[in-house]
């Protein structure tokens, strides 16, 4: 029998259609129905509301059902919904292809049809086929509904299936890579968007590493662990494991993970895709164990690895070496050097990073044993963390070779430049320092410190592994939120922290753990209170669901700033004639200081008199303003942290709560009623009270606030800058023997 003959079997089809898409509808659906396999089979359109589908569906049989919003989320329901009262043995949940495509994606779904129809695998509810037009989410509803309505036991075959389909849907991550005694650890997980509630899946994958002849390291079964999404919410998705090195020999291998099943048909290996965090950490790592031939070190040798990607960075590569002396030494720099000139012939990557490769290889012996750090802040910024260290790195002497990277227009140029060794961002010099830098150090992202030109994804891909500098996260506040930093993001070696509830929720959250480095911040170091100035500082922080101003681009938000809560409070506040008034009686000033991000906003905002200005911080020092303040009035900015290290007094003006912890931040270790220092307020009246109730007392601060100030920071002293270093220092890779 053919197979356009072959009898149908029991499926039920559902397509998620937008009305993106909708031109695609009808084609689609008359082409469907011509073939032989899919003439009678049960299929669902799930479409956006409002959308008109019902000539198309009536036409060929098809049922409509109309999604409670155009959000994916609310597709997916609806078609996981449909599915599960269909019926039928089978059923897939797929974006609508186009007729062409139809043929394609038939094929796939037959396979996995055939897969499956050798199993004595039943289930009242659809066995769900997954094909490249699938949507995890709907993988995901449906293995929760699977869990959660069936008894699903470890190592049955409903359980094997359902871990395949997790697999197949998911996309594999490696976060990160560390060395433990001759073995890696790694720390992955699995893209799957799984529920918070979903029970705990009973299945098992296997992580290995694989070459040309085979597996040389396999670990044991791995169970998905929780891991802490960026709201809070924990996820059945981590992978954490480990795989021996020694006795796997020198060779370039790529980590897969697999199903672990005795079920040949449910069998699937994947490769593991590196987290840009995962490269922007990576170098070469040498590391001593236990081994049999180390010349001259009897029981030991030294295992080398260097973690890297190529391509477009589908999967993740280790190269490997076992071996101790000069010997091995140079022939892993023969290795490296093999790599460079292959890159360089014929890579993948656009012809700059192949001319950059180039350049460092040429100019390598001019930065033979040099170390050179690279600190910086935002591209045209001097005013936070990074230009606090590079001012202690040069006043102090302990660098010679220590670079700040800042755009020569910037306003802020000249606060920098009186130190020396000020580099232009995007010129000849910054590009070169970067291919040979050591350290890498800046108070918010690294991108920061790439030369305009460069391809972030490229540089990390193909440049960072080969330089190896050691990333340093300076910061540029204290971490509210720490489940929104993630390691496989981010990619630091070292991660400043201030105090110990911190350290212990972003090690809880982050995925970072030696990697949290409780310093302080540098800018600590500066201050130092001044005589009362009869200032009071407003410095709320922005809104990322607002139309918004970064990095000078204009960038849409999903709620517009006219007629928003934050515009209309912070109008209200700076056109208030009481507040005026109140400054007038009590003879003082208030400064207000929006956000990087919102200051375009405020470029000649009406104000109710002249006691109230707002600052400009590219002629007036950021930090000065926070050390000349007498009160500081913020909504959740973490700059408090800077006022209350102070002890200045503060009132935290949180007039859109429920709006700001929804759609900006995400879950908090820091209770503002119950850890703030100072009055928690919510309307406008009562922030004006709150402040006229401090410029009665002349601003002294309040015993209560005073003894909260005092338990949370451990140490309030001047020496956050040389704490900062000598962690650094600590760190510098060493050169394995």
């Amino acid at each position: 029998m053919s197979d356009v003959d072959a009898p149908r079997p029991d499926i039920a089809l559902v397509f998620i259609v937008g009305a993106n898409r909708a031109e695609i509808l009808e084609p689609a659906l008359a082409e469907l129905r011509k073939m032989p396999r899919f003439r009678r089979a049960p299929i669902a359109v799930v479409h956006d509301p409002g959308m008109d589908v019902q000539k198309a569906v009536s036409r060929h049989e098809v049922a409509a059902v109309e999604s409670a919003s155009n959000l994916s989320q609310d597709h997916n329901i609806a078609a996981s919904d449909w599915l599960a009262g269909s019926g039928a043995r089978y059923g897939t949940v797929a974006t609508l292809p186009r007729a062409a495509h139809l043929d394609e994606w038939s094929r796939h779904l037959w396979r996995e049809v055939a897969r499956l129809d050798e199993l004595a695998l039943t289930s009242p509810t659809p066995l769900l086929l997954w094909t490249d037009r699938g949507t995890k989410q709907s993988v995901a509803r449906y293995i929760q509904r699977m869990l959660t309505e069936q008894d699903v036991t470890r190592g049955s075959l409903l359980a094997d299936f359902l871990g395949r389909l997790a697999l197949s849907a998911a996309t594999p991550w490696l976060e990160a890579l560390d060395p433990a005694d001759g073995d890696v650890e790694i720390m992955g997980f699995l893209s799957v968007a799984f529920g918070s509630d979903m029970p705990e899946p009973p299945w098992r994958y296997r992580l290995a590493l694989t070459g040309p002849s085979g597996d040389v390291a396999r670990s044991g079964p791995v169970p998905l662990t929780p891991r802490i999404g960026n709201r809070g919410d924990a996820q059945w998705a981590g992978l954490r494991t480990r795989l021996a090195l020694v006795g796997t020999g020198s060779g370039h291998r790529r980590f897969v993970i697999e199903l672990d099943t005795e079920v040949p048909e449910l069998r699937l290996r994947r490769n593991l895709r590196p987290r840009g965090g995962a490269l922007i950490s990576a170098r070469t790592v040498g590391m001593h164990a236990d081994g049999d031939d180390a010349p001259g070190q009897a029981g030991t040798t030294t295992v080398r690895y260097l973690l890297h990607t190529v391509g477009d960075g589908n999967a993740a590569f280790l190269t490997t070496q076992e071996g101790s002396g000069l010997s091995a030494r140079l022939r892993w720099a023969g290795m490296l050097l093999k790599k460079d000139a292959g890159f360089i012939a014929r890579g993948s990557a656009g012809r700059r990073m192949r001319w950059l490769r180039f350049v460092r290889l040429v100019t390598r012996p001019f930065f033979a044993g040099r170390e050179i750090w690279l600190v910086g802040e935002r591209k045209d910024t001097a005013q936070d963390n990074g230009v606090h260290l590079f001012r202690h790195l040069r006043e102090s002497g302990l660098r010679r070779r220590a670079y700040y990277v800042i755009d020569r227009s910037s306003p802020q140029y000249d606060r920098v430049a009186p130190y020396g060794h000020v580099v232009a961002h995007s010129s000849w010099k910054h590009q070169l320092l970067l291919l040979h830098a050591t350290v890498l150090a800046n108070a918010y992202m690294i991108g920061y410190l790439v030369p305009d030109g460069w391809d972030v994804k490229e540089y990390t891909r193909h440049i960072v592994w080969r330089v190896g500098a050691l990333r340093v996260y300076l910061k540029h506040g204290v971490h509210l939120s720490p489940n929104a930093v993630k390691r496989g993001t981010t990619g630091y070696d070292i991660c400043l922290t201030v105090m110990p509830r911190e350290t212990e929720a972003l090690r809880a959250a982050s995925g970072y753990d030696e990697q949290l480095v409780e310093a302080g911040m540098p800018r600590y170091d500066a201050l130092t209170p001044t005589p009362p100035s009869r200032t009071i500082l407003f410095m709320p922080t922005w809104r990322n669901y607002l139309a918004m101003t970064s990095l000078h681009a204009s960038q849409d938000g999903e709620v517009p700033y006219e007629g928003s809560t934050y515009q209309r409070f912070m109008s209200d506040l700076l056109e208030s004639r009481r507040l005026h008034e109140m400054l007038e009686r009590y003879d003082y000033r208030l400064t207000f200081v929006p956000h990087y991000n919102m200051a375009s906003r405020f470029e000649g905002a009406t104000v109710a008199g002249e006691r109230i200005e707002i600052a400009d911080t590219d002629t007036v020092s950021f930090q000065d303003l926070i050390r000349g303040c007498d009160a500081f009035v913020t909504d959740y900015s973490s700059v408090h942290f800077d006022v209350a290290y102070l002890g200045t007094p503060i009132v935290y003006a949180r007039f859109d709560e429920e709006e700001f912890e929804g759609k900006h931040s995400s879950p908090t270790w820091f209770d503002y009623d119950r850890d703030g220092f100072g009055p928690v307020v919510r309307t406008l009246d009562d922030t004006l009270d709150a402040v006229e109730r401090l410029l009665e007392r002349d601003c002294r601060p309040d015993p209560v606030y005073t003894a909260r100030i005092e338990a949370a920071f451990p140490r309030r002293d001047r020496q956050n800058c040389a704490r900062t270093v000598a962690a650094i220092e600590e760190r510098i890779p060493a050169r394995p023997r």
